[in-house]
């Protein structure tokens, strides 16, 4: 479980720091999974008890986890756009 921490809190880290540094138009998108995704470990590292009975702490992870899903791949759609036309210029 430790390292699989590490390992998460490495990932998002580099991801952070890519956002930061580059000026990617999308840059907003990555940051917003990177703080839904720091909910998600905190989650997953405290096993909280159930609220009112029926949420518990991984049933509120894979609750966040759906529309990260959806911002991820919002993202990777942005970035190819934004990749192809940033080659096709170069191109020409």
């Amino acid at each position: 479980m430790k390292v699989c921490f590490i390992l998460a809190v490495a990932q998002l880290l580099v991801w952070v720091v890519w956002a930061g540094v580059s000026n990617h138009p999308s840059s907003w998108k990555i940051r917003l999974v990177a703080i839904e995704e720091c909910l998600i470990i905190f989650f997953q590292m405290y096993d909280l008890p159930p609220f009112w009975g029926c949420l518990d702490a991984r049933a509120i992870s894979h609750a966040i986890a759906i529309p990260i899903s959806y911002i991820w791949w919002s993202f990777i759609h942005d970035d190819s756009g934004y990749r192809t036309s940033a080659l096709l210029k170069k191109t020409k």
